[in-house]
């Protein structure tokens, strides 16, 4: 690789002609700009980003699921996403100011507030106390939670996991129920709707994979049998009112993949059972996204990911 770099920095000098008042600019950038051509190419759309009216959309799938429109990458990651798919380039940019959380909290600290069902695990709540310097408080329910949680099911391939998707789906929808169906990637969201649409009516199944195409007020009320597949975009405070299937169980939600840590897996089964309404979930996993793990105890695989979660959170601490 360093090599490589040196390769391309000669070639960039011998090839082009740079004004003299930008050779410590490009000198700077080529070590970037080689790191990014590289990164560009291994990017996937519809998992790290979308092409969408011409324009290259950052996707936060990690966490949010967010589509981010007006977010554009720096040191040319950007520029060469628009080279891969052939769409007129831009200027690349650059942060002049920046403003860091904690940065934000020591300044405005005394004068905000705010709400959230989902703080995560006890390590991620000692971080904001300790870095952040605010104050938790918990706010007991008002309704008894009415939520039942079913058994892990890990699938082996990905044919077996997209089966067992589409049988517990296909069997909440025959009690009238409503689904929903949370996937990490726009990708396995399309490929599942796909699978579900060749066995289901097309016309009972709702799509929420992007919050810029106003896909979320499609959502808002789910009806008995209607299934909706979506991103984590589902998981980040999304309300879908459940009063017409109440009487058949409520909202089931399925998660198709571990959540990264305890508050984006928080978030998305807290899209079912609210105010004291009944619902359940389950994880479906697929254990080709697994592979790291020795075992398929999803008990153990859960404690991992906390652990390791832990470890970032005091590394970040």
């Amino acid at each position: 690789m360093k090599n490589f770099k040196i390769y391309i920095r000669d070639l960039i000098k011998t090839s082009i002609k740079i004004p003299k008042n930008f050779v410590d600019f490009v000198n700077t950038q080529i070590p970037k700009w080689i790191d990014n051509a590289i990164i560009a190419l291994n990017y996937q759309e519809n998992v790290h980003y979308i092409v969408q009216e011409s324009l290259i959309k950052p996707v936060d799938y990690y966490s949010t699921g967010i589509v981010q429109s007006s977010t554009n990458w720096n040191d040319g990651l950007h520029q060469f996403l628009q080279i891969k798919h052939n769409i007129k380039m831009t200027s690349e940019t650059f942060t002049t100011n920046f403003l860091s959380n904690r940065g934000y909290f020591t300044r405005y600290g005394p004068n905000l507030f705010g709400l959230t069902r989902t703080l995560g695990s006890e390590k991620a709540k000692q971080i904001l106390v300790d870095v952040y310097k605010v104050d938790l408080v918990i706010i007991p329910n008002l309704r008894r939670k009415q939520y039942l949680s079913s058994p892990d099911i890990v699938a082996m391939n990905e044919t077996e996991w997209l089966e067992e998707i589409c049988r517990s789906t296909m069997n909440e929808s025959n009690k009238e129920r409503g689904i929903l169906i949370i996937c990490e990637i726009i990708e396995h969201s399309i490929l599942i709707t796909e699978k579900l649409q060749r066995e289901y009516r097309s016309s009972g199944i709702k799509l929420y994979t992007t919050n810029n195409k106003n896909q979320e007020k499609n959502i808002e009320t789910v009806y008995p049998s209607e299934i909706i597949i979506a991103t984590n975009l589902a998981g980040r405070g999304t309300d879908i009112k459940t009063d017409q299937i109440e009487k058949n169980g409520g909202l089931h939600v399925i998660v198709t993949f571990m959540p990264s840590n305890k508050r984006v897996e928080e978030q998305a089964f807290g899209r079912t059972a609210r105010q004291g309404k009944r619902g359940t979930g389950q994880r479906i996993l697929n254990a080709a996204s697994l592979t790291h793990n020795k075992d398929f105890d999803t008990e153990k695989i859960t404690q991992l990911r906390d652990r390791i979660e832990a470890n970032m959170l005091s590394n970040f601490e």
